[in-house]
């Protein structure tokens, strides 16, 4: 019998789950905005993909109204997300909710975006507390993580073997915010160096591919859960990134910035925080993703085949892929200050 798959959203950071459920035999159908996210590989392995704001309430419900093996939304950002998450599982054999890590709180109350930065005390297990809901709009600081918590509560009361994921920042490719493109750019650039602040920091990085994984385990084995999603072996933020640039084919020097009297984007890395999340329950579950260094690669990969080279900045990125670009001139205003 074949199993069939829904994934709400999955044509950004869900693209590896999607792509793992169709190369296991599932019928998978995938919703979102724009046909044109759609890779072109999708054809061949049968994926059938509907154009369908989540927003659209009537037309996601008729959709999702037959049902199957397992649903998976990767637009739940809010209790009323939750609440139609909640209805429409109970069609579904099982369902993974994509959350975040921003849900936690540390021992006094301060979270990823507190203007006082939380202070952990080691790897961050799931029985960590979460942060209350206060009607704040999920797209503010106060309100994303405090929304998604929200979220999670919800579909935990109303919810039929919702599984919910609590990822790092995501990589791969397809994903909607590119936090490595400046150091591939880097490399591309034949630039040769980068500078370097907060290096030793370590948090955690969460490959799509750890996602995938994830919501084929949950969907063998339907529960209500919740599992911290992160790859092997957290590193601290200056090993990542010379991973980054030999990913890209190349080798940076890394120059510290730290106390340097320069604007603080200088030497700013995508990994900004110290926190690791304990990934123990998923291990039990036989989730066993890569580490960093492994995993980065298929990312660049797609990264380097969009790219292309401009006369005036140098290698870029099509403008639908969502990248920040470094400061080269404020980087060497730095440097010459350094040297000075």
């Amino acid at each position: 019998m074949t199993r069939s798959a829904v994934v709400v959203g999955g044509t950004g950071s869900l693209q590896a789950t999607v792509e793992l459920l169709a190369r296991k035999g599932w019928q998978v159908t995938v919703t979102g905005r724009n046909a044109a996210a759609v890779p072109q590989s999708w054809s061949a392995l049968g994926v059938a993909f509907v154009a369908i704001e989540r927003g659209d309430e009537a037309r996601m419900t008729a959709l999702l109204a037959d049902g199957g093996s397992l649903l998976v939304d990767g637009q739940c950002y809010t209790p009323e997300h939750a609440r139609e998450l909640s209805q429409w599982s109970q069609n579904f054999d099982s369902a993974v909710m994509l959350s975040a890590k921003a849900v936690y709180i540390d021992s006094a109350g301060r979270h990823l975006n507190s203007d006082e930065p939380p202070v952990w005390d080691g790897p961050i297990p799931e029985s960590q507390p979460t942060m209350g809901y206060h009607g704040e709009p999920y797209q503010s600081r106060e309100g994303y993580g405090a929304n998604k918590a929200e979220a999670e509560r919800v579909l935990f009361a109303e919810g039929r073997n919702v599984s919910i994921l609590r990822p790092s920042k995501i990589h791969g490719p397809g994903v909607r915010q590119v936090r490595e493109w400046p150091i591939v750019k880097r490399v591309l650039d034949r630039r040769g160096w980068m500078p370097l602040r907060d290096g030793d920091r370590v948090e955690s990085t969460t490959s799509a591919v750890a996602l995938a994984q994830a919501s084929l385990a949950c969907a063998i084995s339907p529960a209500s859960r919740v599992l911290n999603m992160a790859d092997a072996e957290p590193r601290p933020a200056r090993e990542l990134a010379q991973a980054v640039a030999t990913a890209a084919g190349g080798h940076l020097d890394l120059v510290e910035v730290d106390g340097c009297d320069c604007p603080a984007q200088v030497g700013r890395l995508p990994w900004t925080v110290d926190q690791v999340l304990d990934t123990t329950a998923a291990t039990r579950l036989g989730i066993t993703p890569d580490t960093f260094e492994d995993s980065i690669r298929s990312e660049v990969e797609w990264l380097v085949a969009r790219a292309g080279p401009t006369t005036e900045r140098g290698w870029a990125l099509p403008d639908w892929i969502d990248a920040s670009q470094p400061d080269y001139a404020a980087e060497d205003a730095c440097l010459r200050s350094r040297t000075v």
